[in-house]
């Protein structure tokens, strides 16, 4: 079975990970590898995405906090825990990511806009920021899935007063289980940020480490396609499920906030920053070959083309015209897994777009480790089903 996700790091990196000394140096590595990347100054490693967040909006004074109304659950329970007002903004009448004329009619002087580049895809930024310049309102670039990515010729995350970034499992460069970095331009709001993050963590417990070790090695040993199925019948058909999300928000100060980053994660995290080109080649290769295999199939909307090929996305997801979870199960017997980005969302119904997509997206297998002849292989498997629809 073609599983939905496959972790950058391997057995190797693990072991190695076990003897790494909590000392503060991988983390300095790991640092000065992503500000020689990124041109950016103030980098602070942080124990996950949605934890970065957080930190930066302790840091700020603005209350109401403008939210595209398709995102991550976790980005609006980080919102809440910094005791601020998610206000959702409707997405784009053909797209994943914020509308900015939507966006235009809610901006105020007290507003901080999360401009989110969903998937890799990036948002309208450039008109973001200077309508938000404008208004005298902050923008965070919620950069969780596009590091790497480029629009304009520049790095999203490098466009806004802040940004974020994930370490998760399903990003560019991940590390178990959780991770992340900030940036800010300005050193006294940087400064505000870093102590909201002293404030607030504590270093990873060894039973953590260990408990996250095992969990990360399981999640490398099931990378064989029938550990896999096994585990997919397990976790998912056995219970007639296809999601561990919840449609409850989980406003709690866990582990994802309160343990920083560890050394032995940082280790991991930079052995991959180190080789970000190729990573990001070839996600764009996987991108490009989806787009022309899957061109032809009318069951599915696919997403935009990377038409300039500066983008890292970390998805490639598809808009199935149907029923999706129907469809889903149909690729599941014949051994495709595909991935559920935000299927329950934190946004009103009254939010059709952002429902819309919710209620019809399928993430197809879409990693570092997927070969050519896999990404040929659930082409055919897509086009297969769209011949017995037909």
């Amino acid at each position: 079975m073609i599983s939905r996700t496959k972790a950058n790091y391997s057995l190797r990196d693990l072991w190695r990970a076990w003897a790494i000394r909590e000392d503060g140096r991988q983390k300095e590595q790991l640092a000065a590898l992503l500000s020689d990347y990124t041109g950016e100054k103030n980098i602070l490693l942080t124990p996950s995405g949605r934890g970065g967040l957080h930190f930066i909006l302790k840091a700020l004074d603005q209350r109401r906090v403008l939210v595209p109304s398709y995102t991550c659950k976790a980005v609006v329970e980080a919102i809440l825990l910094a005791d601020k007002l998610p206000v959702h903004i409707d997405i784009e009448a053909d797209g994943f990511n914020m509308d900015t004329s939507a966006l235009a009619r809610e901006l105020d002087g007290d507003s901080i806009v999360l401009a989110t580049h969903q998937f890799g895809i990036p948002c309208a930024i450039e008109a973001i920021v200077a309508l938000a310049r404008e208004r005298r309102a902050v923008v965070i670039e919620d950069a969780a899935a596009s590091f790497g990515t480029r629009t304009a010729g520049r790095l999203t995350g490098t466009f806004g007063d802040a940004a974020f970034f994930s370490f998760d499992s399903t990003k560019l460069v991940n590390v178990p289980m959780k991770g992340g970095f900030v940036i800010a331009k300005d050193p006294h709001l940087f400064a505000r940020i870093v102590k909201e993050h002293e404030a607030t963590t504590t270093p990873l417990p060894n039973a953590r480490k260990w408990l996250l070790l095992v969990q990360a090695t399981a999640l490398v040993l099931i990378e064989h396609p029938l550990l896999y199925r096994a585990f997919h019948w397990l976790m998912f058909a056995s219970r007639g499920s296809f999601t561990q999300d919840s449609p409850q928000l989980d406003p709690k100060l866990n582990a994802f906030y309160r343990h920083a980053l560890a050394d032995w994660q940082a280790f991991i995290a930079a052995l991959q920053v180190t080789q970000i080109d190729t990573l990001i080649a070839k996600r764009r290769e996987l991108y490009r070959a989806y787009m022309r295999e899957l061109a032809t199939l009318a069951s599915l909307k696919l997403p935009p083309e990377d038409s300039q090929s500066q983008w890292a996305c970390v998805r490639f997801p598809i808009c199935v015209r149907g029923d999706k979870l129907q469809y889903y199960r149909r690729a599941a017997r014949r051994g495709i897994d595909f991935a559920f980005s935000f299927t329950f969302l934190a946004c009103p119904r009254t939010f059709e777009r952002a429902w819309r997509v919710a209620d019809s997206v399928l993430d197809v297998p879409f990693y570092s480790k997927l070969g050519l002849d896999e990404v040929q292989r659930v082409s055919r498997v897509l086009s297969d089903l769209e011949k017995r629809r037909s």
